[in-house]
């Protein structure tokens, strides 16, 4: 059994105010998603693909937390059973406590090495996790197989930089826009991801995300993709407790403005799209020959391997960043212990 990254702690889950807690961003994603202000990807996807009762007859929810989406999915009958796993114990309890005589089965697994029947599901949904998995290729190729040949794969990730660091140029024009902004909406805890903080509390946050449409392009056809940006709004906002402090009137114009510049921004190609929202289908039986999927799951396992080397980094300069961290925290230790002696 191959060892694989899972999160450390579920609390580190439905934490803090994020940006999409906003009013103002909420109507800003509905509009990149579906083109109206107040319809949310969910109603859009049961207006155009589930406009039946239970058009789906069977559905997958992948990494569902404390299961909110299968049970909404249930409750507006767009699917007439669903099957849900999670690798938190703690949020599957909930997920459970909450079904009532929905139709739904939930159960514990991990996404790096869970497997499925042929054609047993006509929907996956994704929401926000492919973008927490190690083995991605591996999962999309049980995820393919799993799906029936007119099935649909809906997802709402997040497809930004892997590991949330973000090149210099793309962190450069969040902090000086910032600095641009009026003092009572200006973010005072904007900081740059620290790598060996999230790989200590969460070390499956975005570990592939970059690499998430690439990948499923390999065993499915995207069919269509909205993107909703974030690459500078996300940043200004999320966590930023002033704006949640201000007043609707007086924070709407304020947030509208940051929108606006973000919208800019990610259609210049000058920040990268952080969150989308798309839909694919399986390609067709055999379409993908064997030995280019085996030469796919033999270079997964290899930068699996190498990963593991660089002490969990995927990458040179991540490495040297963990690296310098343990030894500045060496050195901070061992001063300590001098004022001792």
């Amino acid at each position: 059994m191959k060892k694989t990254i899972v999160p450390s702690d579920a609390k580190v889950y439905y934490q803090g105010q994020y940006w999409n807690d906003l009013p103002e961003v909420q109507e800003y994603m509905c509009q990149n998603f579906t083109g109206d202000k107040n319809k949310w990807w969910t109603t859009d996807f049961q207006e155009r693909f589930a406009p039946s009762p239970f058009q789906f007859k069977r559905a997958l929810f992948l990494c569902d937390g404390n299961g909110w989406l299968s049970r909404e999915f249930i409750d507006k009958k767009i699917v007439k059973q669903a099957v849900s796993f999670d690798w938190s114990a703690d949020l599957l309890a909930e997920a459970e406590s909450k079904k009532g005589k929905r139709t739904i089965q939930y159960f514990q697994a991990d996404a790096n090495t869970i497997s499925f029947k042929a054609g047993e599901f006509d929907l996956i949904v994704n929401n926000a996790a492919l973008h927490h998995v190690q083995y991605l290729n591996r999962l999309l190729y049980i995820l393919s197989n799993s799906l029936q040949p007119d099935g649909l794969f809906v997802n709402f990730d997040y497809i930004g930089p892997q590991r949330n660091q973000y090149s210099f140029w793309h962190w450069r024009r969040v902090f000086a826009f910032n600095q641009k902004l009026p003092s009572k909406i200006q973010h005072e805890g904007l900081h740059y991801p620290h790598l060996p903080t999230m790989l200590a509390t969460d070390p499956t946050e975005a570990i592939h995300s970059d690499q998430i449409l690439e990948t499923m392009s390999r065993y499915f056809d995207i069919t269509e993709q909205h993107d909703t940006n974030g690459g500078l709004a996300y940043h200004l906002l999320t966590h930023n407790k002033k704006v949640f402090a201000l007043k609707p009137s007086e924070r709407r114009s304020l947030v509208k403005k940051i929108l606006s510049m973000d919208q800019k921004l990610s259609v210049e190609y000058k920040v990268p799209i952080l969150f989308s929202y798309f839909i694919a289908k399986p390609k067709k039986q055999n379409s993908v020959p064997k030995h280019t999927i085996k030469r796919y799951l033999t270079q997964e396992n290899l930068r699996e391997k190498i990963a593991r080397l660089l002490m969990g980094s995927n990458t040179l300069m991540g490495f040297f960043v963990l690296v310098a961290f343990r030894l500045i925290a060496i050195l901070r230790i061992k001063k300590i212990v001098r004022k001792f002696l």
